[in-house]
């Protein structure tokens, strides 16, 4: 976790949060990260003839003193603490700050089903920066008390543009600081398939069930000297881990996984193809979100460039 220097985390202030805010702030008075909350109001609920500029000169002041009594409560040094209220559309808000400010991890606890997100752990924001937002975003949900002893990294696919494997490595490292720090058992999970399988074995085309055989020992073993490589971080060493490679679709397998080992948190690439600005609508990453009951990590690839402009 020492990777992290400047972190972002979305305030809210429900009773039941308190636990996770506590959890941050006492990482990164660990860590020794600096540590700034944001809280976006959205809607005033204000008249037509009523707009935002109309508002209080001391309006948002004051939220922000409602914010550090908090905070200071759950044992923040408020000199080290940053403070930050806006107005306007959460994820942009969020996203613009992250850009100005130079942070490089957002934390955002999920309101949860019961809130009218049918049934999903994560709302909208969190969906919105799980796609836009440059850094990684770290999305659990509030518990008396937050820990992930097990924990899955996810390893997406090689690079299609030949590069190096540094997002599937980012992506156990930071499983293993996570593992490491609960002392809890890593699992690293890689999902192959030999392109196009569905057509070549839909009996459609005259390809030998031998032929068809071949291929997919060459997919299947081209998949496990990518997982082989991406297991090469000097991170790994004195983590308990253990490495799968599970033949299937990656929004299918993956979901069923983390249900059937129980896993607390999933760390895992957005699988944005190179030079792609924006990001990921349907991906796996999305799927995660909207189906997990764990907390999830997204982490975006080296050449991630986000659509919002600070």
């Amino acid at each position: 976790m020492q990777r992290f220097r400047n972190i972002l985390m979305v305030y809210n202030d429900a009773a039941a949060h308190q636990p996770a805010l506590a959890h941050v702030i006492t990482l990164a008075r660990q860590t020794g990260a600096q540590l700034t909350f944001i809280d976006v109001l959205e809607d005033l609920h204000l008249t037509p003839s009523f707009s935002h500029t109309a508002l209080p000169d001391d309006f948002l002041a004051l939220r922000r003193e409602d914010i550090a009594t908090s905070l200071e409560a759950l044992g923040a040094d408020l000199d080290r603490v940053g403070i930050k209220v806006e107005l306007g559309n959460p994820p942009m808000v969020i996203i613009q700050e992250v850009i100005r400010s130079g942070h490089d991890l957002v934390v955002k606890t999920a309101r949860g089903p019961d809130t009218g997100l049918g049934g999903r752990l994560f709302g909208n924001t969190a969906i919105k920066l799980m796609r836009k937002c440059p850094v990684p975003v770290w999305a659990f949900k509030p518990a008396a008390e937050i820990r992930f002893p097990r924990v899955l990294a996810a390893v997406g696919p090689p690079p299609e543009d030949g590069s190096d494997n540094r997002l599937n490595k980012d992506i156990i490292s930071l499983a293993a600081a996570f593992t490491r720090a609960a002392a809890g058992r890593l699992d690293i999970l890689h999902c192959w398939r030999l392109h196009g399988e569905s057509l070549l074995m839909s009996g459609r085309t005259r390809i030998s069930e031998k032929a068809l055989e071949a291929m997919r020992s060459q997919a299947e073993e081209r998949a496990r000297d990518h997982l082989n490589a991406s297991l090469l971080v000097p991170e790994l060493t004195g983590v308990a881990h253990q490495a799968h490679l599970l033949h299937g679709q990656v929004d299918v397998a993956l979901p069923a996984f983390i249900a059937t080992e129980e896993i607390d948190l999933v760390v895992m690439g957005s699988l944005t193809q190179a030079g792609i600005r924006g990001v990921i609508s349907g991906s796996a990453a999305e799927q995660i979100f909207y189906a997990a009951n764990c907390a999830v990590m997204v982490v975006k690839p080296p050449n991630f460039v986000s659509p919002i402009l600070p």
